[in-house]
């Protein structure tokens, strides 16, 4: 009899999210990489997929084997492939050594030596150093990823030290008391050093990480968050007790924070094999009512990819349309320069 051959290798999950795209795979317990291309972020990194090489930064929200497993072989890859702008070695680093790309790791201070260990560890193996950097980034603290947008670190609740992140746009806006002056009264203010606007945090994508509930949830940076990517581990109805000693979320809590949420859409990760995703979706049409429309399974390939032919073809049609218009315009032209 012939042996059967290898299981497939996992394919990763896509959602375009306008204006932002989520890829990514995550199985819970095996590996979980998630990334945000427009934001150039990453989020966990249990497994180095080819396509989150791309991002710059990865920000590990707790140190579980499956959630930061592919670390060391994403800085080696971004090393090796040249990939990114040229930068400076972490200053501990550095021997006089030209640029070289690097990436960037942001995790809680308390894993920031351990994790500085690991790659230590790798350089008598390889008899190498590989470029990298990790920052330790304090609960409640932010850093700026691209020009004025910053991700912020948030305490969660889970089994070892965890963190969820809020990615937020930093805009000025005028303070109320000015707002009905005339333009040279506003510059006559500021040229007299007289602070006329405040700044504004806006939440853009928010990313909770393996956690048990916890009112932590419902600040402002995930409840406020155009795109929010939760963990629901467990769907099936006797399994809230499990999800308690896991420390992470059932369907059901999902359930009770869909009032407080008010993200266009939820990305639901960390499905386990135990839960098909037939029957994952089947649960949240069941529970959720009119907001099951706004709730994606991240590794729902089928439904996702149906998903996204009809904004293929809705663009085109889009575009299509404006075509139409430019050439009845031009016919029109045509006819008025004729006459």
């Amino acid at each position: 009899m012939l042996p059967s051959p290898p299981a497939r290798e996992g394919q990763l999950g896509f959602l375009y999210l306008p204006p932002y795209r989520v890829q990514g795979i995550s199985v819970a317990g095996e590996q979980t990489s998630i990334q945000v291309p427009e934001l150039d972020i990453g989020f966990d990194i249990g497994q180095c997929t080819r396509a989150i090489l791309s991002v710059p930064t990865i920000a590990l929200t707790h140190a579980h084997m499956d959630h930061v497993g592919g670390l060391p072989y994403w800085f080696s890859q971004r090393y090796f492939q040249k990939i990114g702008g040229e930068t400076h070695m972490p200053d501990s680093a550095r021997d006089g050594k030209p640029k070289v790309p690097v990436g960037r790791c942001i995790c809680h201070p308390e894993l920031e030596p351990h994790l500085k260990a690991l790659m230590r560890a790798w350089e008598p193996l390889e008899r190498q150093r590989t470029p990298h950097e990790i920052v330790g980034l304090e609960p409640e603290s932010t850093i700026e990823i691209k020009n004025n947008v910053f991700l912020k670190s948030i305490a969660t609740k889970h089994t070892v030290t965890s963190v969820g992140y809020s990615v937020l746009e930093r805009r000025s806006k005028l303070r109320e008391e000015f707002r009905d002056l005339p333009q040279e009264k506003l510059r006559d203010l500021r040229s007299e050093g007289v602070e006329i606007t405040r700044q504004i945090d806006i939440p853009l994508v928010a990313y909770t990480g393996d956690t048990a509930p916890g009112e932590f949830l419902v600040r402002d940076e995930f409840s406020e968050a155009k795109v929010l990517i939760t963990e629901c581990t467990f769907f099936e109805p006797g399994h809230g007790d499990r999800a308690k000693t896991g420390m992470h979320m059932h369907i059901d809590d999902i359930v009770r924070l869909l009032p407080i949420w008010k993200a266009e859409a939820i990305v639901i990760v960390h499905a386990s094999r135990r839960t098909t995703i037939h029957y994952a979706r089947e649960r949240i049409e069941e529970l959720c009512g009119k907001d099951a429309s706004r709730i994606h399974l991240l590794m729902d390939h089928r439904t996702n990819r149906q998903r996204f032919d009809r904004q293929l073809a809705e663009a085109q049609a889009h575009v299509d349309a404006k075509a139409g218009v430019s050439a009845q315009l031009e016919v029109s032209q045509e006819e008025t320069e004729t006459n």
